[in-house]
């Protein structure tokens, strides 16, 4: 199970990038804004892949909603980080799972205060068609690096496009498999300040691995039109979107940091388009069969206004 962590490492990697810092050419003033805006997208994206990933480990290794004859019962699941308990219901036909945080361990750079509810629709969960809905019970994240926080409250789908179980992907146990889930739905975020905003998010997830299980592998891109995996309103009041215009790719090879992909994030007139696996030039150097030193240095951003480039900056992945 301690494998299946690393492939959140990965959603910390892609939102990283998004953290918008001002290089010299950038105006101050709307790099502030751009930043924010960047920044809030990035933690909330995090924080909902962390918490759906939380969710299909769960149900994908309780007997009751897996569709396995192994697992874990219906006893609390511990080996995921940062949860205090586990409540089950067990009696209904879509089974629920409450899970609650313990607000104080970090995991993949944030502390979760509150509890999610999981409900299947009466599919097992390693079944395509299967659909688990998360809902946001006032889930308090806190990041202890900027000392911010916001409070998630709404419900999300999960819906598994293709049968198996993505824990046992990453762990090995079933190689050569690809294993497809989509997470749809709209969240109220509260931030520190006390404004709220809305959010729309579909974005879709996809494990495989190689024919010897060695290579645990993981893809993220957008199913919905333009490729928008984030829609919403940031904390200015200014529209948003997040587009992921090439999926984002990444193996355990080189650390789950990606090495293929591009994404788009867009306030009024600004975007900041950012290219995952390229050398300190922004010329591509990601290989997903590349290792160690042949592993790609970074990612670049490139900053435009009304269409005409005002900054670039790379940020190296070591």
């Amino acid at each position: 199970m301690k494998k299946f962590m690393l492939v959140l490492s990965l959603a910390v990697a892609i939102g990283s990038v998004i953290t918008l810092n001002s290089c010299k050419k950038v105006d101050t003033t709307t790099a502030a804004d751009d930043s924010v805006s960047a920044k809030d997208n990035n933690s909330v994206s995090n924080a909902v892949n962390a918490t759906s990933d939380d969710a299909a480990a769960t149900a994908g290794q309780v007997k009751v909603m897996s569709g396995k004859t192994y697992g874990f019962g219906n006893s609390a699941f511990g080996l995921l980080c940062g949860i205090q308990s586990f409540q089950f219901d067990t009696l209904g036909t879509n089974r629920t799972i409450t899970v609650t945080y313990d607000g104080i361990n970090t995991c993949n750079g944030t502390i979760r205060t509150g509890t999610i509810t999981i409900t299947g629709n009466g599919t097992p969960w390693n079944t395509a068609g299967a659909a688990l809905t998360i809902t946001y019970n006032g889930l308090k994240v806190y990041d202890p690096v900027t000392q911010e926080s916001y409070t998630l409250t709404g419900t999300h789908t999960l819906t598994k496009e293709t049968s198996g179980l993505e824990w046992e992907v990453v762990t090995g146990l079933t190689p050569n498999v690809v294993v497809t889930r989509r997470n749809t739905g709209n969240l109220t975020i509260t931030f520190s300040d006390g404004s709220q905003r809305n959010w729309t998010v579909d974005r879709t997830r996809s494990w495989s691995n190689s024919p010897n299980g060695l290579t645990p592998a993981v893809s993220i891109y957008s199913e919905a039109a333009n490729n928008i995996d984030v829609t919403g309103t940031n904390r200015f009041g200014l529209t948003f979107t997040n587009a992921i215009n090439t999926a984002v790719m990444a193996n355990s090879n080189c650390g789950w940091r990606p090495y293929q992909g591009q994404i788009t994030h867009s306030v009024a007139n600004r975007t900041a388009n950012v290219v995952y696996g390229t050398d300190s030039n922004g010329t591509p150097d990601g290989s997903a069969t590349a290792t160690g030193a042949n592993c790609s240095q970074g990612y670049y951003i490139t900053y435009t206004k009304n269409g005409s480039v005002r900054g670039v900056k790379f940020v190296p992945y070591w």
